[in-house]
């Protein structure tokens, strides 16, 4: 890997992965229609979206790179219909044809999305989806458009679970905000797991997947994410000491579904984004484990425990 091309690399995943493709002087294009969140990473940048299919495929053409990471997408859940993620369908597309008319491309990696089936749900095969929002629909067409398109390149699906660490936003940052505010409060005596995955974990394993061998990798579709599920309750208190934060408070549940309920009632009433409701209250109880052994398996361990990525979390929480 000596030429990296990365569309939204902008965003927070991207905006990690171009930190530490150029920490190790990789030659990197960031192609991206946003300013990155790191403005210093602005010279890597080459203005352009992924629907404009021209402009894509000459920025390609010109960098002349041999690893490909589609990043861009938009990740909302506000779109009504699949026409408002045209990014996440029409945008494949674009990426697949330029990749085609770029002979230098070695290896492509689709960012695709956990929402592409629903949380209770692990189907026993990649091209079987359940998605619950459209968003997540559109991300299921994406991978179908992959799938189909014959791409003659080495090409592999990551699916990122729940990824938080410097430069993320919403919810995970609201997460980070409410346990620094001490504002969380969790489900009394409730245990929540769920596979999340620290960025910098993520990089790495997306890094990993440039040089792996191809019969591991290849038409395959993994989860990135940390390999142990984290406990909620568990990491909002390592979280808080972190910050020295007031301490994390339990409360009864039906007390939560109340608040949850109040929040309905403002967020219908236009108020934006209310700290609970009963969308979040259930996404917050779900357990939300995966197999992430496949991914291990190729990528082997990680560099960073939990503690290691909410201390750097916090550092950068409290320096930006």
């Amino acid at each position: 890997m000596k030429r990296v091309f990365v569309t939204g690399g902008s965003g927070f995943i991207g905006t990690n992965l171009v930190e530490s493709l150029t920490a190790d002087s990789i030659e990197v294009v960031n192609f991206d229609d946003r300013p990155s969140r790191n403005s210093k990473l602005e010279p890597f940048r080459r203005e352009g979206n992924i629907l404009d299919a021209a402009s894509l495929q000459n920025s390609m053409q010109e960098f002349r790179p041999d690893f490909v990471v589609h990043l861009a997408a938009r990740c909302d859940l506000d779109g009504k219909t699949l026409e408002d993620y045209r990014d996440n369908t029409d945008g494949v597309r674009n990426v697949i044809e330029a990749v085609q008319r770029s002979p230098s491309v070695e290896r492509v990696v689709f960012a695709s999305s956990r929402y592409v089936h629903r949380n209770e749900e692990r189907p026993a095969r990649d091209d079987e989806y359940s998605p619950f929002t459209m968003y997540g629909r559109s991300k299921a067409e994406g991978e179908k458009i992959v799938r189909a398109s014959g791409l003659a390149v080495p090409w592999i699906i990551v699916r990122p679970t729940s990824i938080w660490g410097p430069w993320f936003d919403k919810p995970y940052k609201n997460f980070f905000d409410a346990i620094r505010k001490g504002y969380y409060v969790h489900p009394r005596g409730e245990a929540i797991y769920k596979t999340y995955g620290f960025v910098g974990n993520v990089v790495h394993q997306i890094r990993a997947f440039s040089r792996s061998p191809l019969e591991l990798t290849n038409g395959r579709t993994l989860y990135v994410a940390d390999y142990q599920p984290i406990e909620v309750r568990s990491m909002a208190e390592s979280i808080r000491s972190c910050f020295g934060a007031p301490q994390v408070r339990e409360v009864p549940l039906s007390l939560m579904k109340l608040m949850a309920r109040a929040g309905d009632v403002l967020s219908k009433s236009g108020f934006p984004n209310p700290p609970l409701t009963s969308f979040r209250l259930n996404n917050l109880r779900a357990q939300m484990v995966y197999d992430i052994n496949d991914t291990r398996h190729v990528v082997g361990e990680l560099p960073f425990t939990e503690e290691e990525g909410i201390s750097r979390t916090v550092q950068w929480m409290m320096g930006s």
